[in-house]
């Protein structure tokens, strides 16, 4: 059985972890990221009450769909048939439309994905959900076309203390984000740079590739089915110490 080092942020881990449990892989977790919610001020409230006035509404991660959901709830029971709703991932597309909404994800799960999209560039008005901090393409950009774009930034990030195994008891590591990647070290984790590492996208492969991880590679997607299909390629490679490759299944291959 491939044996998994998960790093995520507390608030998305559990629930990353229990679907790669279920598709037969053993997973060990690593909260190396904490979430704090913002409060709410009075310029957000005065956002979320005008959530209709907006063209889209770019979800930049899952606990941004949790967050977010949760404060425009309060002011729209029912909602709106403006804007247009956008999630960088399937995974936070998932929180959305399990709340009623109609979701675009690019086929390109990132910021550049999207923002290939003909009609996030149609748009006028965006609004953006996200974490305080990240990345500042998506916002510079929408901006460079001429969008109004306005953030409500929802939560903020910081790395958490965390215990990790040691190496030799892990086959893979996966990061959920570059912040992850940048936590997992921080709690530690230097001992993993010879494992395989799948990261979420080719600028998150690339920034582990420079922290000194030399297997680093995307994958197409977080969500748990594209995951599995990574992982489950992975584990009919031959293992460190291994004559055979071993399946998801514990089966020799």
């Amino acid at each position: 059985m491939l044996r998994i080092l998960l790093a995520r942020a507390d608030r998305t881990l559990p629930e990353a972890q229990q679907a790669l449990e279920q598709r037969g892989f053993s997973v060990v977790p690593a909260p190396v990221l904490t979430l704090h919610p913002e409060a709410e001020s009075v310029a957000d409230r005065a956002v979320a009450q005008r959530l209709d006035q907006f063209d889209a509404v770019i979800v930049i991660s899952e606990a941004a769909a949790e967050l977010g959901l949760k404060r425009l709830e309060t002011y729209w029971p029912q909602w709106p048939l403006h804007p247009r709703w956008y999630a960088v991932g399937a995974r936070s597309a998932r929180a959305l439309e399990a709340r009623g909404l109609t979701v675009t994800v690019p086929s390109l799960e990132t910021t550049e994905g999207l923002l290939a999209l003909p009609s996030v560039a149609e748009a006028q008005e965006t609004l953006l959900l996200k974490g305080a901090g990240g990345r500042p393409v998506l916002e510079e950009t929408l901006k460079g076309w001429g969008q109004k774009v306005t953030v409500l930034s929802l939560y903020a990030r910081a790395a958490a203390p965390c215990a990790l195994p040691s190496p030799e008891s892990i086959d893979v590591v996966v990061v959920g984000s570059g912040e992850c990647l940048e936590a997992l070290l921080a709690a530690g984790g230097e001992g993993f740079r010879e494992k395989v590492l799948l990261a979420p996208s080719e600028r998150v492969a690339e920034r582990a590739r420079q922290l000194g991880f030399p297997q680093a590679q995307a994958v197409p997607s977080l969500a748990p089915d594209p995951l599995a299909e990574a992982l489950t390629r992975l584990s009919r490679l031959p293992r460190e110490g291994d004559n055979e490759s071993v399946g998801t299944d514990g089966e020799q291959r």
